[in-house]
């Protein structure tokens, strides 16, 4: 005995989507696409732009200048730093930062 639920549907009876709800699908997905693709560039530039003028900003007046660094030891560092026209040298270790020695800008 075959059941009605047993039986096989042909292909050809199978509901379909209507042509013109894939076509409208079609063009939402590739115009949501799109918009994303701009939105990211549209970011890309803003940031860019925001880094190039932070660093163009932060260049134009440099009050500290670290003029060099010598490693002393894997865990010392020496400092030669420049302040509004002093140097100072500073020595840094894990415990602590400690200025060493101020010199004028005419002897060094």
């Amino acid at each position: 005995m075959i059941d009605d639920k047993d039986a096989t549907v042909p292909l050809d009876a199978m509901p379909s989507l209507p042509p013109g709800e894939f076509g409208a699908a079609l063009g939402k997905t590739l115009l949501v696409l799109f918009a994303l693709v701009a939105l990211l560039g549209v970011t890309f530039w803003f940031l860019r732009k925001l880094i190039q003028q932070r660093i163009e900003k932060g260049a134009a007046n440099l009050t500290i200048q670290i003029i060099e660094k010598r490693m002393l030891s894997p865990k010392t560092m020496l400092y030669l730093v420049e302040v509004e026209g002093k140097k100072i040298l500073l020595a840094e270790s894990q415990v602590e930062v400690r200025r060493l020695e101020t010199l004028d800008s005419n002897k060094f």
